[in-house]
């Protein structure tokens, strides 16, 4: 058995129980759920310019998620050399106002990152990495500016040298070039002004590559790129185009990790890929030089999330042995979280999307990431209902620095009309915690019981309530989950015995 394969077994053993509906469900304790929330999902013309109803899409959708029982969103900060956050580096986004540089009032972020710590979800912020500008026309001047505006001849050239363009006009996005090494520092200072101003749970990338078709057009034959590739400084190994290409991708994940090791070691890395690795068709190791599975077996990633958004029986990409490809041979101890498309559901069926959520469970991927929130919006009921029925911890990331936590002290219960308050003590770094509240008809409680969980808490939360606790007597126990998905042992189990039962 490999090292890998017997983290597996060990983080993620699990049992099938059957639920009221009659499914077998899947009962690790630590599986990732994740959902991806875009930033035209809290920008629509609607919610344009309407900073209260752009907050209140945000926080509908973080508590169906938490309702869902998922622990994870992955949340949008910046599409195309803009910022929907407050950024020393680029510009106020104008799908926040219709003006580029345009303060908006409100920080979505900050709003996002304080409503996902009350409902006990990480949250993780989504920088789409090498797209610079997008739309039919130049950005407008702003302070400060967009880099396509301030560096034009940062763009991604195609085999003749010619730059991409709007040609005809479209709303495809224009790419710097990876190749040019201020492009790729351009976006770690994006990802020092996110990660030292605000406290995010993770850096997700998106386009964390070449733009599509670049072997058929040439991308990018930019004048920096050809002379680097041409020098023996900027091409010390001799490597041929593509892999040299494949190499600053490489170069800039490695500096990003190296970065928030650097800074905040306990912030998690993450990308979504494309969903197939190499092979025929449209891959990622082929057409866009994005070579993931490299990025896992130096350690410079935590997890990916491979954009698989096909179903079982798809024809070039079926999603089974994509999922079995990237779990069994390319993991190289760090995690796989496939991405599975929501909006599957409209053509296939829910049963197609449930079938994918079981695939995952079965073949051992310890979790996944929903595309989007807004391809969730009948089916949040679902989810929670049927998928996952009970809850679950993103998965431990042992390679994260930092100590298990202590058992949470001095706890305590107690029943008031049938509704029970539990409350408890963590120590001073409790406000870096979620809690696992268990509870059990018995006096012994089992942590490995999925089914025993009450509740996961909000960030640094001390006491929860139970509202069905009714006239029974129950045993509670509480314990802590640091940042890196550690778990402490279990307080003393405490009871809450309603004055009719004693």
């Amino acid at each position: 058995m490999s090292f890998h394969r017997l983290c597996v077994v060990v983080l993620f053993s699990a049992a099938l129980v059957m639920t009221g509906c009659g499914r077998q469900v899947f009962t690790g304790k630590h599986e990732a759920r994740g959902v991806w929330m875009s930033r035209f999902e809290y920008t629509s013309e609607r919610l344009r310019s309407n900073p209260e109803a752009a907050k209140a899409r945000i926080r509908a959708v973080f508590e169906k998620a938490r309702a869902a029982r998922m622990n994870m969103i992955i949340f949008q900060v910046r599409g195309n050399g803009d910022a929907f956050y407050r950024s020393s580096v680029e510009p106020w986004s104008n799908l926040l106002t219709d003006t580029l540089g345009k303060d908006p009032g409100w920080d979505p972020l900050a709003f996002a990152i304080d409503e996902a710590h009350r409902l006990g979800l990480e949250l993780h912020a989504w920088v789409n990495a090498f797209p610079f500008w997008r739309g039919g026309e130049p950005p407008t001047p702003s302070d400060p500016p967009n880099p396509y505006y301030a560096h034009p001849e940062w763009t991604v050239c195609d085999k003749d040298g010619k730059p991409m363009t709007w040609d005809p006009p479209n709303n495809n996005y224009i790419s710097a070039s990876p190749g040019i090494p201020a492009v790729r520092n351009h976006i770690l200072s994006v990802v020092k002004d996110i990660i030292t101003n605000y406290d995010v749970d993770g850096i997700h990338f998106d386009y964390i590559r070449y733009p599509e078709g670049s072997p058929t057009h040439g991308y990018s034959h930019d004048s920096t790129s050809v002379a680097r590739f041409n020098s023996a400084e900027g091409n010390p190994d001799r490597l041929d185009w593509d892999n040299w290409q494949r190499e600053q991708i490489n170069r800039f994940v490695f500096d990003a990790y190296n970065l928030l090791t650097e800074t905040k070691p306990w912030v998690k890395m993450s990308a979504s890929v494309i969903g197939k690795y190499t092979g025929p068709g449209w891959t990622g190791y082929n057409i866009v030089y994005q070579d993931a599975r490299r990025w896992m077996q130096a350690s410079k990633i935590d997890f990916i999330v491979p954009m698989i958004y096909h179903e079982r029986s798809h024809p070039t990409h079926p999603f089974i042995p994509l999922i079995t490809d990237w779990h069994d041979r390319a993991s190289y101890q760090r995690f796989v979280y496939p991405g599975l498309a929501a909006r599957m559901a409209d053509r296939f069926g829910w049963g197609e999307v449930e079938a994918q959520v079981d695939a995952v469970r079965d073949h051992g991927l310890p979790g996944l990431v929903f595309f989007s929130a807004g391809g969730l919006e009948q089916t949040w009921d679902m989810l929670g209902g049927r998928s996952f029925p009970y809850w679950a911890n993103v998965p431990a990331m042992p390679w994260k620095p930092g100590t298990t936590p202590a058992a949470p002290g001095s706890c305590s219960a107690s029943v008031v009309n049938g509704i029970a308050t539990v409350s408890w003590q963590s120590g001073d770094s409790a406000h870096e915690y979620i809690f696992n509240v268990y509870r059990s008809a018995a006096p012994t409680i089992d942590p490995n019981d999925v089914f025993s969980i009450l509740t996961i808490t909000g960030r640094g939360a001390a006491s929860h309530t139970d509202s069905t606790a009714g006239t029974s007597a129950w045993y509670y126990a509480v314990a802590a989950v640091d940042r890196a998905g550690r778990e402490s042992e279990l307080s003393p189990v405490v009871t809450a015995r309603p004055l009719a039962a004693k």
